[in-house]
């Protein structure tokens, strides 16, 4: 039977997303419960996969310098070889299945635009791929993926 989150478990993954590497200890005090309490929910969260991970959240100095969104258009039935080639791609950083003319969105990093050229050119003339589309992200207004007040 799965169990849905409570008041708690939010703040304990609210507090995880802020700082991934808290002692268990802090997470104890700022949720109210004992250390052994948080370590039993935070097992119970990653063996039932709400928390599937944990990673590394690059300072502005670390980050690539340019961002872009490729929509992409599969031939048919050759979407999973698209995606295992994309995942090949170091600089591809996301892989998403749309609805609608396109099939995918890929969001690529690169360092310089003669980087971002080259990712582009490279994801373009990848096997069962029929058309790309490009659009480089100029600034990030919100997101919540990386906000503890998601669950706020």
């Amino acid at each position: 039977m799965k169990r849905q989150l409570d008041e708690i478990d939010r703040r304990l993954i609210a507090r995880l997303q802020q700082d991934a590497r808290l002692p268990t200890a802090a997470l104890a005090r700022d949720v109210g419960l004992s250390r052994s309490a948080v370590q039993e929910r935070l097992e119970r969260l990653q063996k039932s996969q709400v928390i599937r991970g944990y990673s590394v959240i690059l300072g502005e100095e670390a980050r690539p310098r340019l961002l872009a969104e490729v929509m992409i258009q599969v031939e048919p039935q050759k979407s999973a070889g698209v995606v295992a080639a994309l995942q090949k791609i170091t600089g591809c950083i996301r892989c998403l299945a749309i609805s609608g003319e396109f099939d995918l969105i890929a969001e690529i990093c690169a360092d310089t635009p003669e980087e971002l050229d080259q990712l582009l050119d490279r994801i373009g003339t990848l096997a069962g791929i029929k058309r790309t589309s490009s659009s480089i992200i100029l600034s990030t207004k919100f997101d919540r993926r990386q906000s503890p007040q998601a669950f706020s």
